[in-house]
């Protein structure tokens, strides 16, 4: 049974990816501008944007290119960048250290900020409703928005933190907060209906009725229960987050994954876009597998009733 399950996620993960890779080859392809002449230039004649064009191999059928394209991504490769001419692959491993240490601090900051306002909510009615508000807020805030205002204040107001240039983690604290305040909000609102739903069990009962402080059973006692059907929010919304770095790095000049996308976006430079796009897509179906696995190894309940 416990096979049958996970070769199933895989297979619908596997799925997901070659539909992600096809569908960011074809959308691309479709989308209005010349490659071949940004890459030779504004000015250049029409005779040099056909050389580049065949130089490109853009002059071959679409699925021609298509096939290329597949057969490189299955082998993990990407092709070379018509900008900077050397391997996609190279360009996008330099990156994604930077965008995975942002999105990781910012996942743990959501769940940290989470199981907090999730906590604090059982205090009593004002607690829930203040609660209440700084959700709704963090939804109704853009990154971007909330990104520049953390910059004004703690790096040119305050001077805590560096603006463009830093070393280490100091400089991913301020994207980090920018990028994690819509997830808190979310898993802020999964756990506390986790903890509405535990805190009716007879266990809870029971340790009320021995004189059990109620702040201790919710965190003792409740919380790691709840957190549980938590497990796959948090694995979706790691997902969220990588995708969200593309607007939270170009506000603090971050040299991640983002801002190679955007930079490629403006440069028409297809197969780095391409890839980008993959490496984006990806990233929800193989988090969401994982969340899965780890959701069917603490509640085996629900990998037998998908078996």
């Amino acid at each position: 049974m416990t096979l049958r399950w996970t070769v199933s996620l895989v297979l619908h993960t596997a799925a997901v990816v070659f539909l992600v890779a096809t569908g960011s080859f074809f959308l691309l392809q479709i989308i209005p501008g010349d490659p071949a002449a940004v890459v030779a230039g504004m000015d250049a004649a029409p005779a040099t944007v056909d050389a580049v064009r065949v130089q490109l191999g853009l002059d071959a059928p679409w699925y021609v290119r298509y096939a290329e394209w597949i057969a490189g991504v299955m082998r993990g490769s990407f092709g070379d960048s018509y900008v900077q001419r050397v391997p996609v692959a190279q360009l996008i491993a330099q990156r994604v250290p930077v965008t995975a240490a942002l999105a990781g601090l910012a996942l743990v900051m959501s769940i940290a900020a989470a199981v907090v306002m999730a906590l604090v909510s059982r205090i009593g009615r004002v607690a829930t409703v203040l609660v209440r508000v700084i959700e709704y807020a963090s939804f109704a805030f853009p990154q971007f928005w909330v990104g520049l205002l953390l910059l004004s204040f703690f790096g040119l107001h305050l001077g805590w933190f560096p603006i463009v240039r830093g070393e280490g983690l100091g400089r991913l604290v301020l994207p980090a907060v920018a990028l994690s305040l819509g997830n808190a909000a979310v898993l802020s609102r999964t756990i506390r209906a986790g903890l509405a739903e535990q805190l009716k069990s007879a266990h809870v009962v029971a340790a009320r009725s021995l004189g059990v402080p109620r702040m201790r059973i919710a965190v003792v006692h409740v919380l790691p229960l709840a957190l549980i059907p938590a497990v796959a929010v948090i694995a979706i919304q790691a997902g969220y987050l990588l995708a969200g770095a593309i607007v939270v790095e170009h506000v603090f000049s971050i040299p991640g994954l983002g801002r190679l996308a955007l930079t490629a976006i403006g440069q028409r430079d297809l197969p780095l876009i391409q890839a980008v796009v993959v490496v984006f897509g990806v990233a929800f179906p193989l988090f969401s597998m994982l969340g899965d696995l780890i959701l069917g190894a603490l509640w085996p309940r629900l990998r037998q009733s998908k078996s």
